[in-house]
């Protein structure tokens, strides 16, 4: 499992590998929530910053991984911060359906404008 952040034109991309259980989610959704608070600093709430998390090379999540994405999810939407999950792997995407969470994420396969 690896986690790498990249800076992009609009943002950050956090890149997710490997699988998320129990074991890693509390580290996932810290290195998320930091972006979070680094984009609040660093623009002082006036430019919303994108963040993007690819788990298009997740092989597996549990319901600790789910948990921790929707805490990122949520924390987002109050920072005013847009929060994507980028080319979501098949396995994560058919929990995440079967869950009822594609209406709430922003699952997309491209940067946004």
């Amino acid at each position: 499992m690896a986690i790498t952040v990249n800076d992009i034109n609009n943002g950050v991309m956090i890149q997710i590998t490997g699988e998320i259980d129990l074991s890693i989610s509390p580290e996932i959704k810290d290195k998320i929530l930091e972006q979070i608070d680094a984009n609040m600093k660093e623009h002082n709430f006036s430019i919303a910053k994108s963040i993007y998390t690819d788990l298009s090379e997740v092989s597996y999540i549990d319901s600790s991984g789910i948990a921790s994405l929707i805490q990122s999810h949520q924390q987002a939407a109050k920072s005013g911060v847009n929060f994507y999950l980028f080319k979501t792997s098949p396995s994560v995407l058919k929990v995440i359906q079967l869950a009822r969470l594609d209406s709430i994420f922003k699952l997309v396969d491209a940067i946004q404008d």
